[in-house]
């Protein structure tokens, strides 16, 4: 029955989504966190949702930026 199998498909982001909030995290490494506001703007020009740009952010901390310190 896989109609009732609702487990979500865990699509990547788009390369160009993936490239602006990668920018956002390295100019901003000192300080890598985002204010509401911040979020909103970038979830406006991402097409994505705050949520998705907090748990981006969470994720990127530890695989992106924590190799790199």
């Amino acid at each position: 029955r896989p109609i009732l199998n609702k487990k979500r498909r865990r699509g990547n982001l788009p390369k160009e989504v993936t490239e602006l909030l990668k920018r956002w995290l390295i100019l901003h490494k000192s300080y890598p966190y985002p204010t509401e506001r911040e979020k909103q703007q970038l979830a406006d020009q991402t097409g994505l949702m705050v949520s998705q740009i907090s748990n981006w952010f969470i994720n990127a901390r530890r695989r992106i930026l924590q190799p790199l310190l």
